[in-house]
């Protein structure tokens, strides 16, 4: 690359994109939900998941606007007794080990590399999540 010349990437031109949530318990299960939309609503489908998947849980959630829209609160409301919330601290995403996935899926999956197409990429992300054996240590992550 010569001096002042500014690098070119190749991008397909598209916007799709895939919406994900993602929920890592202290056992080292976990769950990616993927949803055409990221709202409320999707969010609840995913919570759904989760009471089935484990039962009784604490959801430790960040602060995104999905969390705290009013029927999300609502649901949180009248499922209390399985299922207790707390907040992240503002601005601490590195306390969020989701966040460590969001970062490898990003870097393996993509790494700058310009895929056939969404689908494939699609695909090749669902696979990263199901078969990735993430490592972090939960509770390092809820008493640093």
């Amino acid at each position: 690359m010569q001096k002042g010349v500014k690098p070119r990437r190749l991008v397909t031109g598209l916007h799709k994109r895939i919406h994900i949530f993602g929920f890592l318990s202290e056992d080292k299960k976990k769950l990616f939900v993927s949803d055409n939309k990221m709202n409320a609503r999707s969010f609840l489908k995913s919570v759904y998941k989760i009471r089935k998947r484990f039962g009784k849980t604490i959801l430790i959630i960040d602060r995104a606007p999905w969390h705290k829209a009013k029927k999300v609160q609502e649901y949180f409301v009248k499922h209390r007794r399985e299922m207790k919330i707390v907040w992240f601290p503002r601005g601490c995403p590195e306390m969020n080990p989701v966040e460590e996935c969001w970062r490898q899926a990003k870097m393996e999956v993509n790494g700058g590399r310009v895929h056939e197409s969404f689908e494939v990429m699609q695909k090749e992300l669902r696979r990263f999540l199901r078969y990735k054996k993430f490592k972090q240590d939960m509770v390092k992550y809820l008493r640093p």
